[in-house]
């Protein structure tokens, strides 16, 4: 198959490394394990969440987990927008792996080599599930009774509840993960011991270690750091605090712990933090979050030291002129003609986590992280790596899983000499410019389809997850939504007649005439609506997830094992309400657009043991493809036409035309 695209990808396409090179649409580019983010929102916007999950877990262990606190730099390259607001691609994450079916774990040939991975959290768990997957003996060990490091004991539940997390783990246990909680590497078993007994040892210990400020008053028994805050209430205890609570940081972690307070009774909860509002970095999600539910955030200030004998009563701040210099370090500098008492009876620090890594007995840095050679990630220890967090400080919980593909690759290439996976990670990508003005003046503008959630005075009084997920149709019409970058028509060369009939049905001019004659497509101006291939009478043209021979495959998984009488109906995933009008026994198969499906589709059907074919399309004012409604009507007569020929023209029902009572149109 030969693609073609336009001048404007040719620099990138150029200096991609390798000869696989892929055009991956912004939001797929952004995300730091490359999910094929407009494949998955295909899937869910047709009504397949199944198929959607087994998409998003080609590359993400952790569907569940960051479905509800990713912070989605994805949906920062959304080309939407442009047009009003970004597609909600991590609430579809979590409404694939709310609604889909997870994987049935495939054995793979097992290989004789041995690896214990130490730590359980995002990191931990993307190597194990990776190792696992190629083959490799793998033992997780953890300090924690329970697997799930800072994702349980650091992030509280009302953001993510233990049984999303279970999920995700227990999919990663039944690969064959051997699990070894309650173990402390250093402490109940050393780690020249494991080097000794496993081919490959894996540190992803995170950054344990909560940090204080030694100042005045820190050594006071209300003056609490935010790790162990958190994991007492996650673990149902309830930490004893005051009536006022002032949190010292600006992170994410600062807004949990306000939050936390506030779930625990706290009557007032205060923020203190020396980055201006702008340069929190918190996201503005968490801090609006936190003052909706009664947080007071207070930006610019310096703490000097906390107040009090023997008990907390307040603390004392200065004002903060900047935080870097000009050099974009970090410098704090002072007004100390500007000061400042703040009444606290219990002050909880959040200015950041350390790394731990003291007692494994290897060799560190400055800052106590693990020392490691950045191409394989190998320690001085020989056989003993370590990725993650406690190498790279601080990080996403998309970039620690990033970090644990890594680890994984990494090892496999040293137990095994093939570098292919690694180098794959490397790989560079051409990636789909900004929708065109031309293009962008014809797209319908759609807002984002809000997720319900529980009222803030609810919210307050429980560890309860608070945003409640979308529903299936929410997940499908918000994942509507989607531009379909990268999806659209591919052309097979060798096939074209050069008739141009896909030039005069593209509603947006994405094929053109080269110089020399040949046909191209613009991926840019593409809407992967189906028009052209359609119309093709070459079949030249294939859209990209959506071929005729993956349309067939769907079709022969759907009629498995048909019943005697069996109606196989072709509904518009666009409408999903439809479905309900064609019959209780009709398998069901969702498509993007009905100009998706021909007639080798309809007559594989017939073959495959569908005794009734029905063609459910959507209502006008629902179409995403209204320019493809007249197309879709010169489809149903081509079918009908070659069904009428083999005699077959009793098999073929057109919801709102001649279907039978309640198959109308609504």
């Amino acid at each position: 198959m030969v693609i073609h695209m336009s001048s404007t990808h040719k620099h990138h396409l150029a200096t991609a490394s390798g000869p696989d090179e892929r055009l991956f649409a912004p939001c797929r580019a952004r995300c730091p394990v490359h999910i094929d983010i407009p494949g998955y929102l295909s899937a869910i916007g047709e009504g397949r969440f199944t198929d959607a999950l087994a998409i998003i877990m080609e590359r993400n262990p952790l569907p569940s987990v960051c479905g509800r606190v990713c912070l989605h730099p994805c949906e920062e390259g959304c080309r939407r927008c442009q047009l009003d607001e970004p597609v909600a691609i991590a609430a579809l994450k979590r409404a694939a792996a709310d609604h889909g079916m997870y994987p049935t774990p495939r054995p793979s040939a097992r290989r004789p080599e041995r690896v214990a991975v130490i730590g359980a959290g995002p990191a931990g768990l993307t190597a194990a599930h990776d190792l696992a997957q190629l083959g490799f003996q793998v033992t997780l060990l953890e300090e924690k009774d329970r697997l799930g490091g800072m994702l349980r004991y650091g992030l509280p539940n009302y953001r993510l509840p233990d049984d999303a997390l279970d999920r995700d783990i227990d999919y990663i246990l039944s690969l064959g993960v051997n699990p070894m909680p309650g173990v402390r590497v250093g402490r109940d078993v050393g780690i020249d011991t494991l080097a000794e007994e496993y081919d490959a040892v894996l540190v992803t210990v995170g950054l344990q270690a909560s940090r204080a400020l030694p100042i005045e008053g820190a050594h006071l028994p209300q003056v609490l750091t935010a790790l162990p805050f958190l994991e007492a209430a996650a673990n149902g205890q309830r930490p004893e605090i005051g009536s006022r609570v002032l949190v010292v940081g600006g992170g994410n972690v600062a807004m949990d712990v306000a939050r936390t307070a506030v779930r625990l009774g706290a009557g007032a909860v205060e923020v203190v933090c020396l980055e201006s509002r702008d340069e929190m970095p918190a996201s503005d999600h968490e801090i609006a979050e936190a003052e909706l539910e009664g947080v007071t955030v207070l930006c610019s200030w310096g703490p000097r030291g906390i107040l009090g004998e023997e008990d907390v009563c307040g603390f004392e701040f200065a004002r903060c002129t900047s935080v870097f210099d000009s050099d974009g370090r970090f410098a704090p500098t002072f007004d100390e003609s500007e000061i400042e008492r703040f009444d606290a009876d219990t002050v909880i620090f959040a200015i950041g986590q350390g790394a731990d890594a003291s007692d494994l007995g290897l060799e560190l840095t400055n800052r106590g992280a693990p020392v490691v050679d950045p191409l394989t990630l190998e320690t001085p220890t020989p056989g003993v790596y370590a990725a993650g967090d406690v190498v790279s400080g601080p990080t996403r919980v998309i970039d620690a899983i990033a970090a644990g593909h890594r680890a994984s690759a990494a090892i496999f290439r040293q137990l095994t000499g093939d570098a292919t996976l690694l180098e794959s990670l490397d790989g560079e990508n051409a990636v789909l410019g900004k929708v065109p003005d031309s293009m962008a003046e014809r797209l319908e503008t759609r807002r984002r389809v809000q997720m319900e959630r529980l009222e803030f005075y609810e919210a307050t009084k429980t560890f309860g997850e608070i945003e409640e997920g979308y529903t299936e149709y929410e997940a499908a019409r918000e994942a509507q939504r989607c531009l379909s970058c990268t999806t659209g028509a591919r052309l097979t060369q060798e096939k074209c007649a050069s008739c141009l009939t896909c030039m005069r049905v593209c509603p947006h001019g994405a094929p053109a005439v080269m110089q020399g004659g040949y046909l191209y497509f613009d991926a840019e101006l593409c809407h992967a609506c189906g028009a052209c291939a359609s119309v093709c009478p070459a079949r030249a043209i294939n859209l990209e997830g959506c071929s005729a021979v993956e349309t067939e495959q769907r079709v022969q998984r759907t009629l498995v094992n048909p019943d005697l009488e069996t109606t196989l109906a072709f509904v518009c995933g666009y409408t999903p309400d439809l479905i309900a009008t064609i019959g209780e026994d009709a398998r069901v198969l969702t498509v993007s657009c009905l100009l998706r499906v021909d007639e080798s589709a309809v007559l594989q059907a017939l073959q495959s043991g569908a005794t009734r074919i029905v063609f459910s399309g959507c209502v006008d004012e629902m179409c995403r493809f209204p320019h493809a409604q007249e197309l879709v009507a010169q489809r149903v007569a081509s079918i009908r036409r070659t069904l009428e020929q083999l005699g077959m023209s009793d098999s073929f029902v057109v919801s709102g035309q001649d279907a039978p009572s309640g198959g109308e149109r609504p």
